[in-house]
């Protein structure tokens, strides 16, 4: 009778509030979703809703980040470790989730996701380190258009190489040597260098000296325009949303993730996997 007293007991005043761990889902526009993750693979995250506890999924190239009960990042994606990678080593301002404003000299991220932090130094003798789960959004000064100047400068001008490139194929001579014809085309590109034996501008130069300032000019207006040094992270509410979407686009990281994906799902064929176990047998 004692035993079945006491497991009533223990049974009535048990703690029954769910102690399954929950997860938060934060799309790149600071939409948030309240789940629990069953699994993630290469392409798509799969997790219960906490709502309707129905079974749902999301492209990862979808997802910022996912962080947890722990306030621990369960998944970052490349984006968010790019935006943290920007903003090591300048100058700006924290906004909390509990309304407070920090001014910092200097700021450096951990890259302990499991206990995820950032330094921040606030005076000539005075730092500290904040959880990064605890801040909104931070504002950095504007030394971070460096990279509006560089995406500015490197996109015309790959696309004049690549152009000079196509164009010695359309304009092969097999009658003339190689270097000559290869030398024609991306001689047309550089400015007059007597010294080296440019002895007259190139025809496409014109183009060059003009078009990457109008691009690194508008590359930088455009950032500006889209607050690129405001860097959000943890929404205020679930249903509130970003200042701005915190997608970095990259073209080299598409092609890398694409390259990836298409080499997952070959291996995942009977032909493929076949393959790569023997390059993987062969090369260890």
């Amino acid at each position: 009778m004692m035993s079945i007293f006491l497991f009533v007991i223990s049974v009535l005043w048990s703690n029954s509030q769910n102690t399954d761990v929950q997860h938060v889902i934060v799309k790149y526009n600071g939409e948030s979703i309240v789940a629990s993750v069953d699994s993630i693979g290469m392409e798509f995250v799969h997790y219960f809703s906490k709502d309707t506890g129905d079974s749902d999924s999301l492209y990862l190239r979808d997802i910022y980040y996912i962080y947890n009960d722990f306030n621990r990042v369960f998944h970052s994606s490349w984006s968010f470790e790019e935006n943290l990678q920007k903003m090591n080593n300048r100058t700006g301002t924290i906004y909390t989730l509990s309304g407070d404003t920090i001014n910092f000299l200097d700021i450096k991220f951990n890259n302990d996701m499991i206990n995820p932090e950032l330094f921040i130094k606030t005076g000539i003798n005075q730092s500290e380190f904040i959880p990064l789960l605890h801040i909104e959004k931070i504002i950095t000064d504007y030394s971070i258009l460096e990279y509006s100047i560089e995406r500015g400068f490197f996109y015309p001008f790959y696309t004049f190489l690549i152009g000079a490139t196509l164009d010695i194929r359309f304009k092969w001579d097999k009658n003339r040597r190689m270097i000559p014809q290869v030398w024609d085309q991306y001689n047309d590109l550089l400015p007059k260098a007597s010294f080296i034996g440019l002895y007259k501008t190139g025809v496409t130069y014109e183009s060059i000296s003009y078009i990457i300032p109008i691009s690194v000019l508008t590359s930088m207006i455009y950032d500006l325009w889209k607050q690129k040094h405001s860097f959000y992270f943890t929404p205020v509410y679930e249903e509130e949303i970003f200042g701005r979407n915190m997608y970095v686009f990259s073209l080299k990281h598409i092609a890398f993730t694409y390259a990836q994906r298409m080499i997952f799902r070959i291996e995942k064929t009977k032909f493929g996997n076949n393959v790569f176990r023997w390059i993987r047998k062969n090369s260890s």
